[in-house]
């Protein structure tokens, strides 16, 4: 067992405890009828654990035992779920002010990142930051197109997109659960997640506007 002090302890415990929280009531969100009430409440819930889970995150990786893989699984889980929760709110508006500047250090963060790694010359593997960082890049990408994309577009998908952040914020803590839990088999540890959770979106993207449609008269509340 490694020896750790009593707060990295009591971190850990909290860390832990939202974590398996913030996995079971993703997997309720995912599975429920898509703007019903199980749904709702799961999905306001699931945010709420999962922003303990990225605070505890936070203050293990800076003060206690920093690891550059789950460095960055914070960094874009953070994004996604803020950004998620956003496409509910906006329901397909213009981006606010705090929606920009939260799209623009979503797209600076990873180049600091990557810079203060070589700086500090810390341990990474490149295979999975950039893949995750790649990610960031490409969604805070995406945000920051939708101050000048069609209105029209932006009313059709919003719930797409709200979607696929929130799908991304799971696969990023289910990637950071198996990698923590079997360390001997990263990187496919982290791998493996990533391309079944990336499987369901898809098939949610192909199969849901049907399934939404039938769905017209309920309300997504945040």
């Amino acid at each position: 067992m490694p020896s750790h002090t009593p707060l990295h302890w009591i971190n850990l415990g909290i860390h832990i405890a939202f974590g398996t929280a913030a996995l079971g009531l993703g997997l309720v969100a995912i599975c429920s009828s898509k703007g019903g009430r199980l749904h709702t409440r799961s999905g306001k819930l699931f945010i709420y654990a999962y922003l303990i889970v990225v605070i505890t995150a936070t203050i293990g990786l800076l003060a206690f035992d920093f690891r550059s893989f789950l460095a960055v699984v914070t960094l874009l889980s953070f994004y996604d779920v803020f950004t998620g929760y956003r496409a509910v709110q906006l329901r397909g508006r213009r981006p606010q002010a705090v929606d920009r500047v939260a799209s623009i250090v979503g797209a600076l963060t990873p180049w600091l990142f990557i810079g203060i790694m070589h700086y500090l010359h810390q341990p990474w593997s490149p295979v999975l930051t950039w893949s995750i960082l790649g990610g960031l890049v490409a969604i805070s990408g995406y945000d920051l197109l939708r101050n000048i994309l069609p209105l029209s577009w932006l009313r059709r998908v919003w719930v797409q997109e709200h979607l696929v952040k929130m799908m991304s914020a799971y696969i990023a803590i289910t990637s950071a659960f198996a990698g923590t839990v079997f360390p001997r088999y990263m990187p496919w540890a982290a791998i493996v997640p990533s391309i079944l959770g990336t499987a369901v979106s898809c098939g949610f993207l192909l199969a849901g506007p049907r399934a939404w449609k039938r769905s017209d008269q309920k309300v997504f509340v945040p």
